[in-house]
C-alpha cells in the first residue's frame, strides 16, 4: 500500500510540474478526463490545536486522492491518504492513514438554479478501507487498531469564488458524515463522526478576504476520552490568495493562500480529564493549498 501511495504522489507531482511548464495560451487540462487528483495541504503554527494549553507548535495536515473516473458513470475509484505531522512527539499528531476507496456522486447532474441548491451536485457517497502508520512514537500506538473501514457522505462547495462578484459575500463548506468501524482507536468504535466546517466572508481587495468560520466535530461517543470528537471552534480569520485571480487554463497554485485565525472553543459533551487539555481558544497562522476540489 505504501508503494501505491508513493506512486500516486509521484504521479501528482509529475503532472503538476508538466502543467506549470505548458504555455498558458492554449486550452489544456492537468490530467486526462479518465483521471482525477484532489489535494489539500495545510501547514500552520497553532497556539493550542484544541488539545493542549502549551501546544505552541507547527503542524501540517495533508490529504489526497488519486483515482479513476469510471466511464461516464458518476463513480470513482481511488487511492487515498490522510496525514499529519508536527513538532510534537505525540503519535496522533504524526500519523498517516492510507488506503483505497470508492465513491458515488448521485446528484452530479442535478440542474442547480441558485446559491441555495448549487452545492447538491457535489454530494458524494463513499466507502474507504484504511490502514495506519505512525511517523513518531509508534510504540505508544501498538495497542490501537491498525485498520479502519468507513462509509459516509461528503460535501465540498465554494460560493462566489470562481470569477467572483466582489460586491457580494463568498462562502465555502466542507462536511462529512461517516460511520467508522475502529477510528484507529483503543476500543471497538462502530459509531458515527460528523465534521462541519463553514466559512463566509467578504472581499476587501484583490486576494484579501476576511471571514467568519466554524469547525464542528460531533460523534456518537461520550466521555472525557472522546472530548476531541465532540468539540467546536469558531471565530474570525483573514486570508490572502496571491494567485487566485490568475486565468491560466491550468493553474496548480490557484488555491494557495496564507491565513490567520483567532478562535474560541466549546466542548459539546464532556471536557478533557486533564486540566492542561481543556482549552478555551486557539490562534493559528500559516498556509493552505488545495487542488482539484
Amino acid at each position: 500500500m505504501k508503494k501505491i501511495l508513493l506512486s500516486g504522489l509521484l504521479l501528482a507531482m509529475f503532472l503538476s510540474g508538466f502543467a506549470m511548464a505548458q504555455d498558458s495560451g492554449q486550452p489544456k487540462t492537468l490530467v486526462p478526463s479518465a483521471l482525477f487528483i484532489e489535494l489539500w495541504n495545510n501547514a500552520a503554527f497553532f497556539d493550542t490545536n484544541l488539545e493542549n494549553k502549551n501546544f505552541s507548535s507547527s503542524l501540517a495536515r495533508f490529504e489526497g486522492k488519486v483515482g479513476l473516473n469510471v466511464g461516464s458513470a458518476p463513480l470513482q475509484v481511488y487511492g487515498v491518504y490522510y496525514g499529519v505531522g508536527s513538532q510534537s512527539n505525540d503519535y496522533w499528531d504524526n500519523s498517516l492513514f492510507s488506503g483505497y476507496g470508492l465513491r458515488v456522486m448521485p446528484l452530479r447532474d442535478f440542474p442547480a438554479t441558485n446559491w441555495a441548491n448549487e452545492w447538491l451536485p457535489g454530494v458524494k457517497l463513499f466507502a474507504e478501507k484504511l490502514s495506519a502508520s505512525y511517523l513518531k512514537n509508534a510504540a505508544s500506538a501498538e495497542t490501537l487498531a491498525k485498520e479502519d473501514t468507513r462509509y459516509g457522505l461528503e460535501i465540498w462547495h465554494e460560493w462566489n469564488q470562481e470569477k467572483p462578484d466582489r460586491q457580494k459575500p463568498w462562502g465555502e463548506l466542507w462536511s462529512t458524515v461517516s460511520y467508522r468501524e475502529t477510528n484507529f482507536g483503543w476500543e471497538e468504535f462502530k459509531d458515527y463522526v460528523v465534521y462541519f466546517q463553514p466559512k463566509i466572508g467578504i472581499y476587501l481587495a484583490d486576494g484579501i478576504a476576511p471571514y467568519l468560520r466554524a469547525d464542528v466535530t460531533y460523534s456518537g461517543k461520550s466521555g472525557a476520552s472522546y472530548s476531541f470528537l465532540n468539540v467546536a471552534d469558531y471565530g474570525v480569520g483573514v486570508r490572502f490568495e496571491p494567485w487566485r485571480s490568475r486565468t491560466s487554463e491550468v493553474e496548480f497554485f490557484h488555491k494557495f493562500r496564507m491565513f490567520t485565525e483567532v478562535l474560541g472553543v466549546t466542548y459539546l459533551k464532556d471536557k478533557p480529564a486533564a486540566a492542561i487539555s481543556e482549552v478555551a481558544h486557539d490562534v493559528r497562522f500559516g498556509i493552505e493549498f488545495s487542488y482539484g476540489r
